[in-house]
């Protein structure tokens, strides 16, 4: 029915950044629109994505409002937040889709469920971080760009409706802990300077040390054996994870200071709040 539709079949489930990675390389296109499966995009989602992206060279990548399948009143994602404990945060997630998220702004990140990217400069970054597999990889790859100074921007009239959790479950699953834990202390290597390096790894081992506690005290021991996976994963890895950082820091243009006078991360503020808002939702369950 569509013969101009090539499809690549994987011999395994290589996750959303090898996924991608293979799939992009295959493409011969200046633009590359990704889309997760479990979406339902509006007719012109992609025309407004284009819109944006043309406008300014310097735009890596353009990204949707995403509002829940199910409810779609509510706000999935609204742009994204850099945190300082390498987490991306969706911007009004579960608020109601007022007029206050219809401005189209520079974000930290914007969601790999609905963007749009520019073909070369995803090549120079080197692609998504094959090793995150999924999660956080998006913010990876957003945050990466921004370094060398390329842009991120929210496309509120570009709307996508998405189900969400069709691979791994509900937000809280083992697998997605493992995943998002080992995701975000790759983050803060990588990409921070070497002030928000320190500050970055003293507050991701509060919040480990927060949500550890929290789980044995629970007896959820699946949560409790997915960190411990994941710290385990991170020490395995941190050879690597300090020579991807050496070429990172090495070619970055704007500093962590240049890029909060942006308004591209949560405020000290709103991350205290995020924290206490994650220990709580934990504790309560």
């Amino acid at each position: 029915m569509f013969p101009w539709v090539k499809i690549i079949r994987l011999k395994k489930n290589y996750g959303f950044a090898k996924g991608y990675n293979i799939a992009i390389n295959c493409i011969d296109a200046e633009l590359v629109a990704l889309l997760n499966d479990d979406t339902k995009p509006d007719p012109h989602w992609l025309e407004e994505l284009i819109k944006t992206i043309e406008s300014d060279s310097r735009i890596f990548a353009a990204g949707s409002k995403i509002l829940f399948y199910d409810k779609p009143t509510l706000i999935n994602h609204a742009g994204g937040f850099l945190t300082i404990i390498g987490a991306g945060i969706d911007h009004g997630i579960f608020q109601k889709d007022i007029p206050k998220y219809d401005k189209p702004r520079y974000v930290g990140c914007v969601c790999g469920a609905a963007m749009l990217i520019r073909r070369n400069i995803f090549l120079r970054l080197g692609g998504f971080d094959e090793t995150y597999f999924a999660y956080f990889e998006d913010t990876d790859l957003c945050w990466r760009a921004w370094l060398l100074n390329y842009k991120c921007v929210y496309v509120p009239s570009s709307r996508v409706l998405h189900k969400g959790g069709g691979s791994w479950g509900p937000r809280k699953t083992p697998i997605r802990i493992y995943l998002g834990t080992k995701n975000m202390a790759a983050n803060i290597i990588k990409n921070f300077g070497a002030i928000r390096l320190l500050l970055g790894l003293l507050a991701f081992i509060i919040f480990l040390a927060a949500r550890s506690v929290i789980f044995m005290f629970k007896k959820r021991r699946e949560e409790t054996l997915a960190l411990i996976k994941a710290l385990n994963s991170i020490r395995k890895n941190l050879k690597y994870l300090f020579k991807k950082r050496a070429l990172i820091q090495a070619r970055r243009v704007l500093s962590d200071k240049e890029l909060e006078r942006l308004g591209l991360f949560y405020s000290f503020t709103q991350s205290f709040s995020m924290f206490i808002n994650e220990v709580y939702e934990i504790a309560r369950k």
